[in-house]
């Protein structure tokens, strides 16, 4: 009788375990399938946020393009400017006005199409020039289907940064008086183009410097923002601001040929799409507009930063030393300076090394190791951050 209870209590304890087993395996399965259909939900929609910027890249070009011709009618080809990291550029809505802005320089150029022979008019010079002074810049000079142009920003990005021949500075209330006397004691230039009509016309071109310290008005208007976000991600203020100054000299609608955008100079799909993922944005990268925000863009820029610094330079001992590879790796890439160091792309292993130099040395290596335009850089943007130290106290 043992024995039959023994066989039947094994039978049931097997049973048990079977149904177990079974009940786990259902288990799994199930959550292999929820893991298979959140793989799957995410990769598609990562692939639908790819393609919206694709088709938004495309949209982009065409229109860009498109105006590019149509400047060219009346400009002549080759001579369409557009804005460049350091160089601001307007043009009018009929396109027969433009004006260009040299922040390196501290230089403005307006530049007025009229027709051949015509004599020049001051008081449209002045119109002309009230116009520049007072402008709020947009963030394209043509509308796209997928992206249309907005303000780049909400004062005028020239605010008290032109003087008078006088030396007074241009202000709101008195512009009218202080414009009649900067085109009364200005001589104009004027010269003929031909456009691609093969039209000539009469160009009226005048030019003005910049108040010696604009450099430092037009930081100052983006302070609220720089402290927000450095204090937010523990990156250095004097830092953010250096690499600001060269990157763009504080020019809102900065573009390079990569291209990059804004303030910082934020390549849409690297550091845009590295620093979306990590701020978790509805975007795989961010727009051409997104950027020109002054706000967004230093948000990313700063971010960008924080992400160097905790990505691959969290280990540095040395927080000069540690600033010093984030500034040489916003230019030229993390996996660069690796290789300047061991000779291949492994960060992680060049951190003991970074560690065993001082920062003069591990200074001169950079100098000696990494490319001519990367040298360069890290030597405007640590002696601009001494600057910026300086100011900010």
């Amino acid at each position: 009788m043992k024995k039959i209870l023994l066989i039947a209590l094994v039978l049931c304890c097997h049973a048990g375990f079977s149904q177990v087993d079974s009940d786990f395996a259902k288990y799994q399965r199930e959550q292999d399938s929820i893991m298979k259909a959140m793989q799957k939900s995410n990769d598609e929609g990562i692939a639908k946020l790819q393609k919206e910027y694709d088709d938004y890249v495309k949209a982009e070009t065409e229109a860009y393009n498109k105006f590019v011709k149509e400047m060219e009618v009346k400009w002549g080809k080759g001579n369409v400017k557009e804005s460049t990291q350091k160089d601001w550029v307007e043009y009018s809505d009929n396109g027969n006005t433009r004006s260009v802005v040299d922040f390196e320089k501290g230089e403005a150029t307006i530049e007025i199409i009229q027709e051949p022979n015509q004599k020049v008019d001051n008081k449209e010079i002045e119109k002309k020039l009230k116009f520049l002074l007072t402008n709020k810049g947009k963030t394209k000079d043509y509308d796209s289907e997928v992206e249309k142009a907005v303000p780049l920003q909400e004062k005028p990005v020239l605010e008290n940064q032109v003087k008078t021949p006088s030396g007074e500075t241009v202000t709101e209330k008195n512009i009218d008086k202080d414009v009649k006397e900067i085109v009364e004691k200005t001589k104009p230039e004027v010269k003929v183009i031909k456009g691609e009509d093969n039209k000539e016309r009469q160009v009226v071109t005048i030019k003005l410097e910049l108040a010696p310290d604009h450099i430092r008005t037009r930081a100052e208007q983006y302070k609220n923002e720089v402290q927000k976000y450095c204090q937010k991600w523990e990156v250095d203020p004097a830092l953010a601001y250096a690499i600001m100054q060269t990157e763009s000299s504080f020019n809102p609608k900065a573009k390079s040929f990569v291209p990059a955008y804004g303030l910082m100079q934020i390549v849409p799909k690297t550091a845009g799409a590295d620093c979306a993922q990590s701020l978790k944005k509805p975007f795989s990268a961010p727009t051409a507009n997104y950027l020109y925000e002054p706000e967004n863009n230093i948000e990313m820029g700063v971010h960008y930063l924080y992400i160097l610094k905790k990505r691959y330079y969290t280990k540095v001992t040395n927080k000069d030393s540690q600033n010093l590879c984030i500034i040489a790796s916003y230019n030229t890439g993390a996996g660069n300076v690796a290789k300047s160091l061991r000779g291949d792309y492994n960060i992680s292993k060049a951190i003991p090394q970074i560690n065993g130099m001082t920062y003069d040395q591990l200074f001169k290596h950079f100098e000696k190791k990494l490319l001519p335009e990367t040298q360069n850089y890290i030597r405007k943007v640590t002696e601009r951050m001494n600057n910026f130290k300086t100011w900010i106290k």
